[in-house]
């Protein structure tokens, strides 16, 4: 991703927050700003709240951040959520339509066989780590113990360290939270296939609930139009 595009979205957003008042509605995600989807979800939220003529913002919130202030009502909503996680907040509104869809990796040491699958995954790792609040990894990862051992670290950039430094067998993350600092440690080992696709959607908290109808419209304006792709082919290069 050029870092012309982070430059330019950092200073609007700057721009904007400054003009911004209280009416505004904060989103949080647990992408890093310097992540792929991080770019892709600012300029989808400010064309998403544009057609339902709301001034929005999104906040990096790493780990367990998003999760604990959308519980306590700090902010409007989260980005960047699987489906399933709504089956853990179901008083959470999920959107219906997924903005964006990023695939699921596995990176492993020189010299050993890529992993393509889950089930090599577990057939052949014993140590691995995530990203932390990442929801799907963490319970895919947990059911598969005894088997491996899966633990939770700041970011992907770290996840790919313990790896690179033989601390873990294998590091499980997607491409959507890939960083210039991540892309350049990835020649330093193997990655197989996606094990999968992730439709990562919106969820709106309770007390948003009168948002839901015209952001669910707009979402499907914006499907409509091609918005979708013409990010994807901006932002995921």
């Amino acid at each position: 991703m050029p870092c012309r595009w982070s430059a330019l979205l950092a200073t609007t957003l700057a721009a904007s927050a400054a003009a911004q008042g209280p009416d505004t509605l904060i989103f949080g995600t647990t992408h890093e700003s310097e992540a792929v989807v991080f770019v892709y979800a600012t300029d989808y939220l400010q064309r998403l709240c544009a057609e339902i003529h709301q001034r929005c913002a999104l906040q990096s919130l790493p780990g367990r951040r998003s999760e604990a202030m959308l519980g306590d009502g700090s902010l409007a909503g989260e980005m960047g959520r699987v489906k399933e996680y709504g089956y853990k907040h179901p008083q959470y509104l999920r959107i219906e339509e997924p903005f964006v869809q990023t695939h699921t990796y596995v990176f492993t040491p020189r010299g050993q066989p890529a992993i393509n699958s889950w089930e090599e995954l577990a057939a052949t790792a014993r140590s691995v780590s995530y990203k932390r609040g990442i929801y799907t990894y963490q319970t895919k990862l947990e059911a598969l113990q005894p088997r491996l051992r899966p633990h939770d670290v700041q970011n992907v950039p770290a996840c790919l360290e313990m790896v690179i430094k033989g601390r873990d067998q294998a590091c499980v993350y997607d491409d959507g939270s890939l960083s210039a600092a991540s892309r350049a440690l990835l020649s330093q080992g193997r990655i197989g296939r996606p094990l999968e696709q992730l439709d990562l959607y919106i969820y709106v908290g309770a007390d948003q609930r009168a948002l839901v109808a015209g952001i669910n419209a707009a979402a499907r304006r914006l499907q409509a139009q091609g918005i979708k792709e013409e990010l994807r082919r901006k932002y995921f290069k």
